[in-house]
């Protein structure tokens, strides 16, 4: 039996909450969300939706895509992942593989690819380049399976969600610095002074202080454990191909995210006291009444009651949020079918399969030239669609503002003026100056990636660690503990220990900190909320 329903809830993978009609918190946009048809006979719903986002690719390099993923609401208020009735089949080669019954909608040169554990599905242009466009797409669930009858799919919520993606093709590339120890702290490079160390399969890479090996210096416990140790066959390294996120996570995704989760769950994942139904420090990732350092994750005052779950909003949803614990990567990682990024694939992503350059940032650059501050920006702050200031020349970094944690007792006034703290990803490529290339006006990496270098630390699974190195790059399943906390086998647990951080900040005084060989943390097991921690996921 086959029937049509009506909309239950109209869902947006990232939607301005507090604004009504409907305002954008990115330029990627989901709407008019339905279960478009039940069959009953063949247990399938097809749950329908439009989407759009600007500034699409398809080149001879490699494409952009949006992972798009969905969650549906149980009988008695829990929001559970959604599975695909079928995957495409093939890998990923550029090429639209929508599986029967499914649709990538109206749009001609769109394209669908269901990945092999059917957690979501990619969609992605197969030719050209320009703002995407498609109404009606469908994806095809098969209810049963995730334990919903006949009687209760009548009845049944769903959300759609999405994240900007960028498709890392394999080959080989290069980690490090062309001037190995003289190069950014704790770089790699290859024993004894040989410059950057090709990785050109994904074999085992052991690390010793021998000629022709992998290397890197120990100047602090935070760059590795000590040597020799051997990174395994099966830790992803950046050779074969894999998914990376376009922006780092903004504010109205976290938010979203939070909006799935049990009152229990939103607990684990934020520092404020969220028990009762006032909520004296409403500023819940920092744990404050008024904001901090640009976070803006709220909930109301009052009215939240004590058992139900809270809802969360944000007044700036384009934002990159920052504060994020290595307990919330790994919780969102694994609640949208995603996995945390190694810092050998952190550098493939930035500098694509060139030979390294002295000092690189991540559009290629040495640390000396094409680089800029942000200090504001024109339009409404956390939008999506701001501009940056100054309005010419370079200026395609955050970096800079507010004073550095090492500086903190030397310096009581910041070198620059200006905000203190991340800003939206789509900052730069929103205006373009005149004279300056796309991708250094962007501060887009070889294959398109933003932010790779400022804004936010892009915390990274390290070789640095035994913890880090067990990983293998399985993908989360789409649920959580009871306690709201990543439950993949062999991720960095709750501690961190196996992760640390790559890429510089918003806070770092100088280009040199943007680097994107620095490994002066590249093992920082921090479990805490970090006032410069971010989140970006891979596939």
């Amino acid at each position: 039996m086959k029937r049509k329903l009506c909309s239950f809830v109209t869902v947006l993978g990232i939607t301005f909450l507090l604004v009504p009609g409907m305002a954008f918190a990115s330029h990627l946009k989901v709407d008019n969300v339905t279960l478009s048809e039940v069959n009953t006979e063949r247990k399938i719903a097809k749950i329908q939706f439009n989407i759009s986002w600007d500034n699409a690719w398809k080149n001879e390099t490699n494409c952009d895509a949006v992972w798009v993923f969905v969650k549906f609401q149980t009988p008695e208020g829990a929001w559970k992942h959604v599975n695909m009735k079928s995957s495409s089949g093939v890998n990923f080669d550029n090429a639209d593989h929508t599986p029967a019954m499914f649709s990538k909608g109206d749009l001609a040169d769109l394209g669908m690819w269901i990945s092999p554990e059917q957690k979501g599905a990619f969609l992605f242009k197969t030719k050209g380049s320009g703002n995407v466009v498609s109404k009606n797409v469908q994806l095809v669930w098969d209810y049963t399976k995730d334990g919903v009858s006949d009687e209760q799919i009548l009845k049944t919520k769903v959300k759609v969600f999405g994240f900007e993606m960028v498709y890392i093709p394999q080959d080989k590339h290069y980690v490090g610095d062309p001037k190995g120890p003289d190069g950014p702290d704790n770089t790699f490079y290859v024993y004894p002074n040989n410059g950057s160390y090709l990785i050109a399969s994904e074999d085992p890479i052991l690390v010793d202080k021998v000629d022709g090996v992998l290397y890197c210096d120990q100047d602090n416990p935070r760059s590795r454990e000590d040597v020799p140790f051997t990174i395994p066959k099966e830790f992803p390294k950046g050779y074969k191909a894999f998914w990376v996120m376009k922006y780092e996570l903004t504010s109205q995704q976290f938010v979203d995210f939070l909006n799935t989760l049990n009152r229990k769950q939103q607990q684990s994942m934020v520092e404020a006291d969220i028990s009762g139904d006032e909520i004296k420090n409403y500023y819940v990732k920092t744990n404050s009444a008024e904001e901090h350092l640009r976070n803006a994750v709220v909930v109301a005052k009052k009215g939240n009651g004590t058992t139900e779950p809270v809802r969360f909003y944000t007044y700036a949803p384009a934002r990159a949020v920052n504060f994020m614990s290595w307990s919330n990567i790994a919780a969102i990682g694994d609640w949208s079918g995603l996995r945390p990024i190694t810092e050998l694939e952190y550098e493939k992503a930035a500098r694509g399969p060139k030979e390294a350059v002295i000092d690189e940032l991540a559009w290629g650059s040495p640390m000396t030239q094409d680089v800029g501050r942000a200090e504001t920006f024109d339009g409404a702050d956390g939008s999506g669609y701001e501009k940056k200031v100054p309005q010419t020349g370079v200026v395609n970094a955050c970096f800079g503002g507010g004073i550095a944690p090492f500086d903190v007792g030397k310096k009581t006034v910041p070198d620059n003026p200006g905000f203190e703290g991340p800003v939206s990803g789509e900052l730069f490529e929103n205006s373009r100056h005149e004279g300056v290339t796309q991708m250094i006006n962007d501060g887009a990496s070889y294959y398109g990636v933003r932010n790779l270098s400022g804004n936010v630390w892009e915390r990274c699974v390290t070789i640095g660690h035994q913890l880090g190195r067990i990983y293998d790059g399985q993908h989360g399943d789409g649920e959580l503990d009871a306690d709201g906390f990543s439950n993949v086998s062999n991720w960095p647990g709750k501690d961190g220990a196996g992760a640390g951080n790559r890429g510089g900040v918003w806070s770092s005084p100088a280009p040199k900190y943007l680097r994107i060989s620095l490994r002066f943390a590249a093992n920082f097991p921090k479990s805490e909320d970090g006032k410069n921690s971010g989140c970006r996921l891979g596939f």
